[in-house]
């Protein structure tokens, strides 16, 4: 028991000395003032209810406009149509010129419906390319290259060279036509006579407008009187 009593004591004098007990024996009170400054060393233990701040991306979409507008021409190419020749209006990218109308000529009447009854002498690019050079003149030279008549029936040469001429005097700033091969002078078909140009002077629209408006053939009769000569 005694030695219970010991334990008990011992125990008591070690709490005594851990709050704060002086060595002369007598109990001090602790003022507010040293919890303060106790509660000042002592890390903060409060825990922050603030979540965590989220960032959400964003992804802006942007609308592009890729449709585009073509200013274009109406050109007038010629087809053969029947007897004669005809102008077909076709739209063409701008800027237009004697390359552009060529090459529009060269692909042959429009398809479908709109070209039913119309064909071309003209042969095509890839039977026969033609190309043009322009001197700010008025005049266009257009360059036929070798065979380009072997590719056209006889009777068709004079059309082809027509659609050429009243094609690419539609060109703005384009009055006159020559026509060259190798790069020399070429005779070619010439209405309203038949026969063939000098090769130098340059041709126009007045050149070929007969085939336009082909003539009427008419049959005239002539009547002869002759006088009896009386030896």
């Amino acid at each position: 028991m005694y030695r219970r009593l010991g334990i008990i004591s011992v125990c008591l004098v070690a709490l005594l000395v851990a709050c704060g007990i002086p060595d002369n024996g007598q109990v001090s009170t602790i003022q507010s003032k040293d919890l303060r400054q106790l509660g000042d060393t002592l890390p903060s233990t409060s825990t922050s209810t603030t979540p965590p701040t989220t960032i959400v991306p964003t992804t802006s979409t942007t609308i592009v406009d890729t449709a585009t507008t073509i200013a274009t021409d109406d050109v007038t190419l010629y087809f053969i149509s029947g007897v004669q020749l005809k102008g077909y209006p076709r739209p063409l990218a701008k800027p237009t010129g004697v390359d552009s109308v060529l090459f529009a000529l060269q692909q042959g009447p429009p398809a479908g419906q709109p070209g039913v009854g119309i064909r071309s002498a003209v042969p095509t690019r890839e039977q026969a390319l033609i190309t043009s050079t322009e001197d700010n003149s008025g005049v266009a030279t257009i360059e036929l290259p070798p065979g380009f008549f072997q590719q056209t029936l006889p009777e068709d040469q004079l059309f082809a060279i027509g659609q050429i001429v009243l094609t690419v005097t539609e060109v703005g700033g384009i009055g006159q036509v020559l026509f060259t091969q190798a790069g020399l002078p070429l005779q070619v078909p010439r209405a309203p006579t038949g026969g063939l140009s000098n090769g130098t002077e340059p041709l126009a629209r007045r050149d070929y407008v007969d085939l336009l408006n082909p003539a009427t053939t008419t049959t005239t009769s002539t009547t002869t009187t002759v006088a009896a000569t009386t030896v």
